[in-house]
């Protein structure tokens, strides 16, 4: 064998072992490529958006009348929505509803066959989440506002009233309601009002704006002295409801 059929046989050797090297990274190569592509694909986590809104219902304990004597049950519900100005800080405004029969020794104190109170409460209620994942998170809430609270007899009381029996209620004279100048049948007040709460929320699909919460708040609204249904009226709530 000559010396150009040495570098022949050189040359032909070297093409093979190339034609090799390939053939094994194309096969590498796709093999990767279908591991990759049959592996599950985890869910796009949906960012927060800017603005949102809420509603929520529950139910709420508090004083009756009389200056607290009897503890109540009130049905909450809440509405509103608000702007997330970081992840984890946010303001919401809120508009909340709650209503609760009074208490029967309490009309039977005032001669009355039935009767309600109701409250009405609008606040901005900053929220601060100090845990806030892409599927759970909690926070503190507190804020404040204005509040309307109404107390309503069913029948009107009749000019004849005489004021002795609301003592046991502790109170002793509603002004212009013992002389017979008027005849009714509710009392209401508006004032201001704070309330605080920590709460917890759920996002069941990252792949959806929605998100599941509950939380628990204490409500204090500043009612004056001689005013049903007491000074100082307050509630502790606990709601759950949606956010989008």
């Amino acid at each position: 064998m000559n010396f150009s059929q040495h570098k022949f046989a050189i040359l032909l050797l070297f093409a093979m072992g190339l034609f090799d090297a390939t053939a094994i990274l194309a096969q590498q190569s796709s093999s990767s490529t279908a591991q990759a592509s049959s592996a599950p694909s985890t869910p796009t986590t949906v960012p927060l958006s800017k603005w949102f809104v809420e509603g929520a219902g529950g139910i709420s304990f508090g004083p009756g009348l009389a200056n607290g004597k009897v503890i109540n049950s009130t049905y909450t519900g809440t509405g509103g929505g608000g702007y997330r100005l970081t992840r984890r800080f946010e303001i919401p405004g809120e508009l909340s509803f709650y209503h609760s029969t009074l208490p029967s020794w309490v009309l039977q104190t005032a001669r009355q066959p039935g009767g309600h109170y109701t409250i009405l409460t609008y606040s901005a209620d900053p929220t601060f989440y100090f845990i806030r994942g892409a599927r759970y998170g909690f926070f503190v809430v507190g804020g404040g506002g204005y509040s309307h609270v109404a107390t309503t007899f069913d029948k009107p009381i009749g000019s004849t009233i005489n004021c002795t029996i609301y003592s046991g209620l502790g109170y002793t004279n509603f002004t212009n309601y013992c002389n017979g100048t008027i005849t009714g049948s509710s009392y209401s007040s508006n004032q201001g009002m704070y309330n605080f709460g920590i709460g917890m929320e759920g996002r069941l699909y990252p792949n959806h704006r929605a998100i599941l919460f509950a939380q628990g708040r204490y409500i204090r609204m500043m009612t004056p002295a001689n005013q049903l249904p007491k000074s100082n009226f307050a509630l502790v709530s606990i709601t759950t409801g949606i956010r989008w």
